[in-house]
Order: C-alpha cells, then sequence, then structure tokens
C-alpha cells in the first residue's frame, strides 16, 4: 500500500480506489506501468471525513507508461469511466467555471500517457521533475528511473501562477468549498512558483514549507504557506480561525506578489506599474519562454505548433479563432497578460490583449476563462 496522504485510513480508500481504476485501465491497455502522480503520488492528497467514510478531493491524476501514444480523447474518455465507476462525477471544474462547484461532481480521475522510449528526453517541467518522483502503483517499479534529474524552466513558475489567476476568477461568486480550495492553493501553489524559479523546488507538499522558509520572503507570505499546507493536508481544505473571504483575498494579495516580483525579476523591469510590466511582458517574453524546452533559443516561432494545436482544441470546443493562426506568439501567454491585467484592475487594457486572439470580448471574464480553460486542458505531456 502506498502513501498516498497523512492519514493511513485515507490511505485506505485511495488504495481501493487506485485497485478499481487499475482494473479498468487494464481493460483498454497492457501499460508498463501506471504511476499515481500529483499530490497523492507525493503523500499529500488532499481529503475529508465524512459521515460517510473517507472522501478523496480533487482528483487522481495519473500517469501511463506505454510503448505506444494514447489518444486524449482516448484517456479522457476511460478517465470520465473511472470517475463513474468510483461513484464521483468526473467533472472538470476549470472547463465547467459557471457551475457551483460540488467536492463529489467535480472530483474526476485525470489520466495522461507518456511513451516508454520518451522517458529520458521529457522536457525540463515541473511535471517532469514530479514524474520522476511519483509513486508507482501498477507495473515496473523501478521505471521512472529512465528519468533524467530536469533543472525547471522559470516558464513553468510563471504558467503555475497564470493557472492560479484563472482559479481565482473561477471561485469568484462560486461556493466557499471552491474558494476556499484555491485560496489553499494560491498559497502552496504561489510558493512552488517561487521554489521553481531560484531552484530551490521540491514535489512534498511538506518539503515546500521548510524550503519556502529558508527564502528571502515576508514572515507574513511564509506563515500564510505554512498554515494554507495545514488546512490542505489535515483539514481537507476547511479554512478555520479567518474568514473564507479574508483568507481569499489574502491569497490573491500574496499571488499578485509573488507574480509580479518573479517577472521583474525574469525580464529586469522596475516598473511596478502592470500595464508596463505587460506591455514588456508581451514583447520580450514569446522569444525566451519556450527556449528551455525547444533546446534552441533559435526557435522560438516553433510555438506557432502550439496555435495549431489550440485552434484545432478549440474547434472541439465550439470556438473558431482565425486570429491565433495569424501570429506566433503562443496563445496561452496572450491569455495569461490579459488575466493578470483584468485580475488586477486593468480591464480594457485587458481586453486590448484578448482581441489578438478573438474578437468576441464581451462578458470578459467568461470569455478569459472558457478560453483559457481549453488552452490549460490540452494534455501537451
Amino acid at each position: 500500500m502506498g502513501a498516498y496522504t497523512i492519514s493511513e485510513e485515507a490511505d485506505k480508500k485511495v488504495q481501493k480506489d487506485t485497485d478499481i481504476i487499475i482494473k479498468i485501465i487494464l481493460k483498454h491497455w497492457k501499460p508498463r506501468a501506471v504511476v499515481m502522480f500529483g499530490g497523492f503520488g507525493h503523500g499529500g492528497g488532499s481529503f475529508k471525513v465524512t459521515d460517510n467514510g473517507i472522501l478523496p478531493l480533487n482528483d487522481y491524476d495519473m500517469y501511463l507508461v506505454n510503448d505506444k501514444p494514447i489518444s486524449g480523447e482516448m484517456l479522457e474518455s476511460v478517465g470520465e469511466e473511472c470517475s463513474k465507476v468510483l461513484g464521483r462525477g468526473g467533472v472538470e471544474i476549470v472547463e465547467n467555471f459557471n457551475e457551483e462547484y460540488d467536492e463529489n461532481k467535480f472530483f474526476h480521475v485525470d489520466l495522461h500517457s507518456v511513451v516508454y522510449k520518451n522517458l529520458n528526453k521529457l522536457m525540463p517541467t515541473q511535471r517532469t521533475f514530479d514524474l520522476k518522483t511519483s509513486l508507482v502503483v501498477y507495473g515496473d517499479k523501478d521505471i521512472l528511473k529512465k528519468i533524467p534529474f530536469v533543472k525547471i524552466s522559470k516558464s513553468d513558475a510563471i504558467r503555475i501562477l497564470f493557472n492560479k489567476l484563472n482559479h481565482f476568477q473561477i471561485a469568484e461568486g462560486n461556493s466557499d468549498s471552491i474558494k476556499s480550495i484555491y485560496a489553499v492553493k494560491g498559497f502552496t501553489d504561489s510558493a512552488s512558483a517561487l521554489l521553481m524559479f531560484y531552484d530551490k523546488y521540491v514535489s512534498s507538499y511538506q518539503d515546500k514549507t521548510c524550503e519556502i522558509k529558508k527564502l528571502d520572503v515576508p514572515e507574513e507570505y511564509k506563515k500564510m504557506v505554512e498554515l494554507a499546507t495545514k488546512y490542505k493536508l489535515e483539514n481537507g481544505y476547511e479554512i478555520r480561525g479567518i474568514g473564507v473571504d479574508e483568507f481569499f483575498e489574502k491569497s490573491k494579495k500574496w499571488v499578485e506578489w509573488v507574480l509580479k516580483k518573479i517577472i521583474k525579476e525574469h525580464l529586469g523591469i522596475r516598473s511596478d506599474d502592470w500595464k508596463e510590466i505587460c506591455r514588456v511582458m508581451y514583447k520580450k517574453l514569446p522569444y525566451i519562454y519556450f527556449n528551455d524546452y525547444l533546446k534552441n533559443k533559435y526557435l522560438f516561432s516553433a510555438q506557432y505548433y502550439l496555435n495549431l494545436k489550440y485552434f484545432l482544441e478549440s474547434r472541439r470546443k465550439d470556438e473558431f479563432l482565425p486570429k491565433v493562426l495569424m501570429q506566433w506568439r503562443d496563445p496561452g501567454l496572450t491569455l495569461g497578460i490579459s488575466m493578470i491585467l483584468y485580475s488586477f484592475g486593468e480591464e480594457k487594457e485587458a481586453e486590448k490583449y484578448l482581441k489578438k486572439l478573438t474578437s468576441k470580448t464581451y462578458q470578459i471574464r467568461e470569455r478569459l476563462m472558457k478560453l483559457y480553460s481549453i488552452y490549460y486542458l490540452q494534455k501537451l505531456l
């Protein structure tokens, strides 16, 4: 049995679910290994104790190591099958952002695939780093040794903060449950971003709390990260001793602080004005954002492939975005810049960047959430 959480009782429930998922996977494929990823794959899975027993929260994030690629559509379909057999909703909140959050309905099994021969060629991302240190729950227990140790790209630190802004938008006006989850994740993920940026990243939430204390950041922030980690690991995201809205606003404030700190240091910006910071980001960041992934700084224009992939994925989601094909800048960066401006009170400026991707910018919050959800949910690894 693996150590999925801080609780032996919760581990029994997760192991039972995992056994069911593996049986379903084996009906469809014969992978060399199945790997529990994410929080549950590093001893930090979230759960709550209910009248009906242990209820795991958020998702089971798993990787299948196969000899051949598996399509994203097939992975999604089997993931939904797994969720339903477990009696969970299998719905992704990022894709269904207008619905009120329900912890059972929005729990899902998220399946990914990596080809065995490519294990030693994975990109220098947080995912690769975390995958190497994850828990093999089926098959070859030594298979992850083929993954090399990687130095995580600083672009991953920026990406994770873009995701937080999207999550905050989802939580605004939603239930206290989702506000609590994303407020807690605002602290834990911004801590991850700082550790990535300063090459101090570690996978487990417990270790991140220790490492963040060693950084030259405000003491208040260190204490809030420690508190948020406790809420995640021990309380099932239940916030105690402070109102949910107050904790949520604190999380937004510190995510903004971390994002501004990282962007300014990364691009050598002196201004504190978000409009100026975003102007420089749009001008400079696309030329360097993908360098660590492409391994050739002169191939920045290869991100046009991501534009094509995003265009095709958006068509699947009933969006027609021809402007995406008329530029080489990755749409994720443009959406991220627009989200920054919208989140921090510059709606008109945010609309200007969003118009580079779509002419439909009315109800800008909903447009940003939908278009970013399409980008966010692409299975790029």
